[in-house]
């Protein structure tokens, strides 16, 4: 479980939010936060919907980290409150965030404030069975089980979209269609999509559904993207890799959501990235270097720097933001005005694909 999807419990420990804590078209959407907010965050539209969801999601991922807390939902509350008085309109969840307490805390501030989840998009995903040895189940009948779940626990009686979370080696395309249409005819669910699927994976299901695919949710960000791996032109093309997930989204008019889009990876380990260790590798050093004057520059913190490059990106990528405090998720938010110029981002990119490519040094 932990190689897998070690997203679900090591993004926080690797995410440059605390190092720096010290045819889609942007669209000025008016989304009043709660309790008198006016805060607002520039839209996208989901193609092949008729969804209009700001252009950062919140996930619910990292919330999961404190199931076992008997006030889980109560502290948790407040952040996704703070995410929504930022202009954040869509949430982004699994069934088995938290074994569904992730879900509860959302369904818990649904409760609370009566005509909140007709101003949102709510996501879920299925398709894991943590509880029966860590395997993947994409079959008709866990579909329709695991969306059952997810509404009881949210309260709510549809889904905007549902994600099949993993690739199912065992899975029968039929099954999934079979699923998708019940799901669709007893309006339990608007919207379909997929999580981690390359693009074969893809066109094994389109085979047999007929509902649209309409989302592709990947790793994706400034330290984690799809380059050559090549001394030549390192950072400055996509590699094989991203040429048939990324750009095979673009094609194909599916929304690519990033989840983990702040992970360092071997950029090095919170708090302190500020102050890396003297003797930290050269690359390293050179990458926060990089990522602290342009946050300087633009008078944010590193965090909504990465995620801005991200927003910078032609495919309307919907960064999905794991932050567990209030203060965080509003130094996220601070990303949706950041303007990035073209040499700042190849200069962010090519920074840190060094670190991971060592050949891909400037």
């Amino acid at each position: 479980m932990e190689t897998r999807r070690e997203f679900l419990t090591q993004t926080a420990a690797a995410s440059l939010t605390l190092a720096a804590s010290a045819s889609l078209r942007p669209a000025n959407a008016q989304t009043p936060g709660a309790g008198g907010s006016n805060t607002t965050m520039k839209t996208y539209k989901i193609p092949q919907t008729n969804l209009v969801v700001s252009r950062l999601a919140f996930g619910c991922a990292m919330l999961g980290l404190d199931w076992d807390d008997a006030d889980f939902v109560a502290k948790t509350v407040p952040v996704i409150n703070a995410a929504h008085d930022q202009g954040i309109t869509f949430f982004d969840l699994a069934d088995v965030y938290g074994y569904g307490k992730a879900e509860l805390a959302l369904g818990a501030v649904l409760k609370q404030r009566p005509g909140l989840r007709h101003q949102i998009v709510v996501q879920s995903k299925c398709g894991d069975r943590f509880k029966d040895g860590s395997s993947i189940d994409n079959s008709r009948a866990h579909i329709l089980e695991a969306v059952n779940g997810s509404l009881q626990r949210l309260g709510t009686d549809y889904l905007d979209i549902l994600l099949l979370h993993w690739p199912d080696n065992l899975v029968h395309p039929e099954e999934v269609a079979s699923a998708f249409d019940e799901l669709k005819r007893a309006g339990k669910v608007r919207y379909f999509g997929v999580s981690n699927h390359n693009p074969m994976q893809i066109e094994l299901l389109k085979k047999s559904v007929r509902e649209p695919l309409v989302v592709n949710q990947i790793q994706l960000g400034v330290a984690h993207w799809y380059t050559m791996a090549d001394p030549g032109k390192g950072a400055m093309t996509h590699g094989a890799e991203g040429a048939l997930t990324l750009d095979y989204c673009r094609v194909h008019d599916m929304q690519v959501q990033a989840y983990s889009p702040l992970k360092a990876g071997n950029i090095g380990t919170p708090p302190n990235l500020l102050k890396p260790n003297e003797n930290a590798p050269p690359e390293v050093k050179r990458a926060i270097q990089t990522l602290t004057e342009v946050a300087q520059k633009k008078g944010v913190g590193s965090a909504a720097v990465m995620l801005a490059w991200l927003l910078h990106h032609p495919a309307g990528i919907v960064p999905i933001i794991g932050a567990t405090k209030a203060e965080h998720v509003v130094e996220n938010c601070a990303a949706d005005r950041v303007e990035l110029i073209r040499e700042e981002w190849y200069s962010l990119l090519q920074a840190c694909a060094a670190v991971s490519q060592p050949s891909l040094k400037t």
